[in-house]
């Protein structure tokens, strides 16, 4: 006897776990207002009860909302074009969306208003065929409570026209139900409880409890899908290898296994493309590009010079600047690296025209350095920063725009004669430089640029004068140097 009890046992939970089998996925859509006279709060309270209510039937695996919102997500950046697919309310947007979410119905509702009154109108349309099987409506007089029962009544009217197509009769179902809930009716209330809360915090950890206290409960077809499609979603933003592993590790079988394995053949491909890209370029014989590698760098450079101010001069300078590199990108397409540092110069110029002095010329007052043959000597800190492009030259490496500005120390030196001050003055003087670079494979460099000095005398021997601008030097350089 008691094994005969237990034999039908098994049968009724193998017959109950079948029906748990059939059960169609559902997708509830967004209620549509085209009466144009319902709040957002409405219209998202009335979706949201729906949902609720096709839950409660206990016939339907419903997709969850966040899952619909995903894919409707999906659907307009594919047909960003069409209007149609803004709001997916359009028939059309929302079959397609079932296909994407693999239900097997979708509900599609609309409320109007003629004649005075309030008309809520569902559609139950078959995915596979594309096609309206069921059609409902129920007027009501524009209340939210009255909204709430046109919507427990049309969900009613839904349900029972759609027992009547499926192979499963109601009778059948509620004879089935009815012995499993006769033997254990506590069990099955825990279980309805627990897959309810499940569904109003729709998390993860959550979805997992309930799967480790209901295996084989009601929701639990629906809790693996949604974990399925939370650990989908969750490797698509990482989108590592290792979160795309871990994906299949939880889903060997999941709905993303296909994606996944494509995505780490992908990703590893990419790894090994970039790390062999790497190595080639450590092992290019350039001795610019691995003394420009490390952060810090230094540079020599001496030149020639040309200044455009009255009179004209020529001179040379030399001068060291260290750098250190604050960005890099050594390899692959527009490599590059930023620099910010530092650097002091000398530079001597003499005026290219000499001109004697002339006493009588000047009765008794002191003459400028265009009288007369004067040399400069210009001794400048500055701060500098530095952009530099990789160029895939065997021979040419980087070129780069180089700005540099700060200040430096002005000795001018002019003969005389008599009372009139000639000597050497000495003053504090505004300098820059803007150079373009090319540095070569063996670390050489040339540039080419432009720059200017200012500088304000203060204290020299002149008459009636409070102050001026004494020296207004722009100069066009030419030089080379080395990197180190």
């Amino acid at each position: 006897m008691k094994k005969s009890c237990l034999i039908f046992v098994l049968f009724l939970l193998s017959f109950q776990l079948f029906a748990d089998d059939d059960k169609l996925k559902l997708a509830v859509m967004d209620l549509e207002d085209l009466s144009g006279k319902l709040s957002e709060e409405t219209l998202s309270g009335a979706s949201e009860y729906f949902r609720v209510i096709f839950a409660q039937t206990n016939r339907y695996i419903i997709i969850s909302k966040d899952r619909q919102k995903e894919q409707i997500s999906g659907l307009r950046k594919k047909y960003n074009t069409d209007p149609t697919y803004k709001s997916c309310t359009d028939k059309n947007c929302q079959i397609q969306l079932g296909q994407a979410l693999s239900a097997d119905l979708i509900v599609k509702t609309s409320v109007s208003f003629f004649a005075g009154s309030y008309t809520l109108a569902s559609e139950l349309i078959d995915i596979e065929k594309e096609a309206t099987i069921i059609a409902a409506t129920e007027d009501y007089d524009g209340s939210p409570q009255a909204l709430k029962t046109a919507i427990k009544n049309i969900v009613d009217k839904i349900v029972e026209a759609e027992k009547k197509e499926n192979e499963l009769t109601e009778e059948e179902i509620s004879g089935k139900t009815a012995k499993k809930n006769k033997k254990n009716s506590s069990v099955n209330s825990k279980d309805q409880i627990a897959c309810e809360y499940a569904r109003k915090k729709d998390s993860s950890s959550t979805w997992k409890t309930y799967l480790s206290k209901y295996p084989d409960g009601e929701c639990a077809a629906e809790a693996k899908e949604t974990l399925d499609n939370k650990a989908c979603a969750l490797a698509k933003r990482k989108s590592t290898v290792e979160s795309w592993q871990q994906y299949l590790k939880e889903f060997p079988d999941g709905r993303c296994e296909f994606e996944a394995s494509e995505k780490i053949n992908t990703l590893e491909n990419k790894s090994v493309a970039e790390e062999s890209e790497r190595e080639e370029f450590l092992s290019f014989n350039s001795t610019a590009d691995k003394k420009l590698e490390g952060i810090f760098s230094g540079r020599w450079n001496l030149g020639l010079g040309v200044a455009f101010n009255t009179p004209n001069k020529i001179g040379f300078g030399t001068g060291f600047d260290f750098n250190f590199k604050v960005f890099e990108k050594p390899y692959g397409g527009g490599a590059e690296n930023l620099f910010v540092g530092f650097g002091f110069d000398f530079k001597y110029w003499v005026k290219t025209a000499k001109e004697g002095y002339d006493h009588d010329k000047c009765e008794d007052r002191w003459c400028s350095s265009s009288d007369a043959t004067n040399h400069l000597i210009n001794i400048p800190i500055q701060a500098n920063i530095g952009y530099e492009f990789k160029i895939n030259n065997p021979t040419l490496r980087y070129v780069g725009l180089w700005s540099s500005l700060g200040m430096g120390i002005d000795m001018d030196a002019y003969p005389g004669g008599g009372d009139n001050g000639a000597g050497t003055y000495i003053q504090l003087s505004f300098t820059w430089d803007i150079t373009l670079d090319m540095i070569f494979k063996n670390g050489m460099l040339l540039n080419i640029g432009v720059g200017g000095n200012k500088s304000k005398e203060d204290t020299i021997n002149k008459e009636d004068v409070s102050g001026y601008w004494a020296l207004d030097h722009t100069y066009l350089t030419f030089g080379t140097g080395v990197i180190f």
